[in-house]
């Protein structure tokens, strides 16, 4: 997933969960709320994405791990939020 295919996903889920924000290109990664997404390298497989703040940074493996993440940190996952769950049909 590119930067801004990236940035795209994330600028839906902050409309879906009913939070503010922009979310911006940042070199390999994007920044939102705060945050830094980046990519990791190919030398840490299966890690995707890091999601980073001051003093903490947290390996997501797929792209619900990094939503659920994503979702948490910017505190979108508490009281009467939305919630997205993906299911096979």
């Amino acid at each position: 997933m590119t930067p801004p295919e990236l940035r795209d996903l994330l600028s839906d889920a902050l409309a879906l969960w009913e939070v503010p924000g922009r979310v911006g290109v940042d070199g390999g990664g994007v920044v939102l709320a705060g945050l830094r997404v980046a990519a990791a390298s190919k030398d840490e497989l299966p890690i995707r994405w890091w999601i980073e703040r001051a003093g903490h940074r947290r390996p997501c493996t797929s792209v619900s791990g990094l939503l659920r993440g994503v979702r948490n940190a910017v505190g979108a996952g508490e009281g009467e939020a939305r919630r997205l769950r993906v299911a096979g049909a």
